[in-house]
């Protein structure tokens, strides 16, 4: 019968755990699970903005982990350029800043929130969606341009505040 020493030591064991760390056991069951998270574990700014907060309903949690830095832009006049992140699932996740450094004088350079196609990447962990529709910012010119015209910007990447600059041709008229 060496079961029994067995299961002996092993009740001695569990029991003294248990008066040791001074709280009752409590089996995991299905009214743990509906029980909502204390603000410690999902803080109020996660809850508005987080993943699947309120600003957020429909994020999906993606099942590998990354950022990808997408660019894109059609090369005319109104999209000259476009960035934006998003992650395995193709979900868009945080906006970029985009900086002018230099442009043409006599024109105006518009940087707005768009959708755009993916055909880059400045950086991150896929490849999986280009070709798809993201989101981000799109920089547009409007304005007379001389010949060979070039606009200088850097675009920033959250959350660690990587950059790239990017030197786009602006198309003639």
């Amino acid at each position: 019968m060496p079961a029994a020493p067995f299961r002996a030591a092993f009740s001695t064991l569990v029991l003294g755990a248990v008066s040791l760390a001074g709280a009752a056991v409590v089996p995991a069951g299905g009214a743990l699970a509906q029980t909502p998270p204390t603000f410690q574990q999902y803080p109020l700014g996660d809850r508005v903005f987080g993943s699947g907060g309120a600003i957020f309903p429909d994020y999906v949690t993606p099942s590998e982990f990354g950022v990808t830095y997408m660019i894109g832009g059609s090369g005319t006049r109104s999209a000259l350029f476009a960035a934006g992140t998003s992650d395995y699932n193709c979900q868009q996740t945080q906006i970029p800043t985009i900086q002018v450094l230099s442009a043409p004088p006599g024109g105006k350079v518009a940087i707005q929130y768009g959708s755009f196609i993916g055909r880059g990447i400045d950086g991150g962990y896929t490849t999986r969606c280009l070709g798809q529709p993201a989101k981000g910012l799109i920089v547009s010119f409007k304005g007379k341009a001389a010949p060979g015209s070039q606009i200088a910007l850097r675009v920033t990447y959250p959350p660690r505040g990587a950059w790239y600059d990017h030197v786009i041709p602006v198309p003639p008229r």
